[in-house]
């Protein structure tokens, strides 16, 4: 890993009337990457973010970029927002109307005594740097949404700061633009070099961007690591459940291995063992209840009609049919389990009501206390 850009230890925010929005967090943020904090709405991600900008004051912990403390409670040490180098992106862009794209991006610089000269050149290299060269005179009102996200990063990369922080950027971009938008960020961050904390609840763009990942929850660290780690090897059910789909199977533990596998039989479908990891570390036991987690993905879908009982295979009937363009989604009534939300190939079309065989294939299928 990346020499640290920040650290965040033991930091706790409570807000007038008792709300814990971040409790005891610590947290080592690599540099030169793009390192994400997600999480639903109320977990404490936004309010991480203005801790390490200095918008708010913990009431304890410390944090510090490289080996510079900016943030000791207990050792009364506070250095305020403007004196940290950090550039923001706020999720509403916060771009002056009365403002020309110029004036809007140069404003920084202008605050910190830089000549005209200088401003216009930095300004310049800035826009080009975000595709908005030839811009610079055009009027803020006169600005798309996509041009306004461009001019606020554009804003907060002009005077050079150690740190990028990004608050929900893309939240008010339609569904094509915010894809243009994560894969130009990306590309932008690898030019430049420059380290970026990113606030998000979509967990699309989380997986997309991040070299790291921090899934938050209630305000308390839930597990921290590469996007393909907590995808594939998620440390609890609410890191499971929130990075991604999920498929949950009732069934029985069959078997224990040395290895850690579990062999489950599957409820409702006699001939199907599935074998899972394990990640209680109290482990399983014969006869315990558990859920055997699979990603839609890993899933298999063979229409029924006219074959036999293929191995290790659930059978259901397709209760809805859903074309999503790439691929096709059917929910899935099966014995003695919920209806369950599977992928088929563009392709491939199984009429609502028809019998389908699932087989459930790939080395991520894990098993969880019922």
């Amino acid at each position: 890993m990346a020499s640290s850009m920040v650290h965040v230890e033991h930091v706790t925010k409570t807000y007038p009337g008792g709300t814990q929005a971040v409790r005891d967090l610590s947290l080592e943020i690599p540099e030169g990457e793009i390192f994400t904090l997600v999480g639903p709405s109320g977990c404490g991600k936004t309010t991480t973010l203005r801790l390490i900008a200095g918008l708010e004051e913990p009431d304890a912990g410390v944090i510090s970029f490289r080996d510079r403390r900016i943030v000791d409670i207990a050792q009364r040490i506070f250095v305020r927002a403007n004196v940290r180098n950090v550039g923001m992106v706020f999720q509403s862009y916060a771009i002056w109307p009365h403002m020309t794209v110029e004036e809007n991006v140069g404003y920084p610089l202008k605050l910190r005594g830089v000549s005209r000269g200088r401003i216009r050149e930095q300004v310049a290299a800035t826009l080009q740097l975000v595709g908005m060269a030839g811009m610079e005179k055009r009027p803020a009102p006169l600005l798309s949404g996509g041009q306004q996200q461009r001019v606020a990063l554009a804003r907060a990369l002009v005077y050079e700061p150690d740190l990028l922080l990004l608050d929900e950027p893309f939240s008010n971009l339609d569904a094509k633009l915010r894809d243009q938008m994560r894969v130009e960020v990306k590309l932008l961050q690898h030019r430049l070099g420059i380290t970026v904390v990113f606030v998000t609840h979509d967990q699309v763009e989380a997986l997309s961007l991040s070299d790291h990942i921090a899934v938050m929850n209630l305000g308390e660290l839930q597990q921290v690591g590469k996007p393909e780690l907590l995808y594939q090897h998620p440390a609890n059910p609410f890191v499971r459940d929130f990075l991604g789909k999920t498929i949950l199977l009732r069934g029985l533990v069959s078997a224990r291995g040395a290895d850690g596998q579990v062999a489950v039989g599957v409820r409702g479908a006699d001939d199907c063992v599935l074998f899972a990891r394990g990640y209680d570390i109290r482990g399983f036991t014969p006869g315990q209840e558990v859920n055997v987690a699979i990603r839609p993905e890993d899933v298999e879908l063979v229409a029924g009609e006219g074959i036999g009982t293929p191995t290790s295979a659930i059978g259901g009937t397709v209760e809805a049919r859903l074309f999503m363009g790439e691929r096709t989604e059917y929910r899935v009534a099966v014995p003695d389990q919920e209806p369950l939300l599977v992928y088929g190939r563009r392709e491939q079309m199984v009429d609502e009501g028809g019998q389908v065989w699932l087989r459930p294939h790939g080395q991520n299928i894990a098993v969880w206390p019922a």
